[in-house]
């Protein structure tokens, strides 16, 4: 049971419920699947070792509750428009040398117009900057380099052969749909690096020049990394 009585000292509902969420958040102390795709090894390595980050600010926490509820609602309107999505947070994992990497599918999907074979499907949700930028570049693989790492690793764990992605935009709804094939060669070397990098007995090199550098600000181990 968590107190309550700091939460409503807050003031305005607004600020009750985002400290609700602080006072409730539960830091990953692990290296997901879904951050190999990340630029810098030694973030990597600080995230594989259990190193804390720093905390999330409520209206961040709340965020990412709506993406949880796009995802919620975008199964629920694929099922009712006839297509099948099953394995909603199913498990994949890869292991080497003693260390386990997992992260959990958002659902595979069958029932589509351009393949009989069941795709990985990948849920994300997007502010409409963000959204403008996915549908002038038209190529999930250029928008976001993590995102497109995360699918294809997932696939690799999953032998499936391609992946529908599937965009929201939070501002007004609107829908960016993309299929992504599998590349294997791509995929494995990913994870070799990042198993080779996490291995190791001291952080690797950092990827930002100095610490007044825009990665490194927004960095969650930003704190240890320069301390």
């Amino acid at each position: 049971m968590v107190d309550l009585t700091n939460i409503l000292d807050q003031g305005s509902p607004g600020r009750v419920v985002e400290a609700w969420y602080e006072a409730n958040q539960e830091p990953r102390l692990y290296l997901g699947l879904s951050e190999i795709g990340h630029e810098c090894s030694r973030y990597l390595w600080y995230r594989h070792h259990g190193y804390t980050q720093k905390p999330i600010d409520g209206q961040t926490l709340r965020l990412f509750q709506v993406g949880n509820n796009i995802e919620a609602q975008a199964i629920a309107d694929l099922r009712a428009a006839g297509f099948t999505v099953t394995d909603n947070q199913k498990e994949v994992t890869f292991e080497h040398n003693g260390i386990t990497l997992r992260g959990h599918v958002d659902g595979i999907i069958s029932g589509l117009l351009e393949s009989s074979k069941p795709h990985l499907w990948e849920c994300k949700s997007a502010n409409e900057k963000s959204f403008r930028k996915l549908y002038q570049c038209n190529s999930y693989e250029t928008w976001n380099k993590k995102y497109y790492a995360q699918i294809q690793v997932y696939m690799l764990g999953l032998k499936l052969d391609c992946a529908l992605v599937y965009v929201e935009n939070k501002n007004d709804s609107s829908i960016y749909t993309e299929r992504v094939k599998l590349n294997a060669e791509y995929a494995v070397n990913l994870l070799q690096d990042v198993f080779t990098a996490i291995s190791q007995k001291e952080p690797p090199e950092r990827k930002c020049p100095t610490q007044s550098w825009y990665a490194a600000k927004l960095c969650q181990f930003m704190d240890i990394c320069w301390g």
